[in-house]
């Protein structure tokens, strides 16, 4: 692949949401590692439910990606 700045626009558009999807990837494990801490049950409800919203987030900006990366 080019490099950033010489990449064509739907390159540089494509390794962005790819480094988002992984970066959202982090956040989600981030939540799921605090939720096994969390002191409630409803706390812990809460923040799992918000790791698997983030976990479907990055999957659909990857599955995007993926589809702009084959065109």
């Amino acid at each position: 692949m080019n490099d950033e700045h010489t990449a064509r626009p739907q390159e540089r558009t494509t390794t962005a949401m790819h480094r988002t999807a992984e970066e959202l990837e982090v956040v989600e494990e981030r939540l799921h590692d605090l939720a096994d801490r969390a002191r409630g049950a409803d706390a812990t409800e809460r923040l799992h439910a918000l790791g698997h919203e983030v976990t479907a987030q990055a999957a659909a900006i990857e599955r995007r990606a993926d589809i702009l990366d084959e065109r």
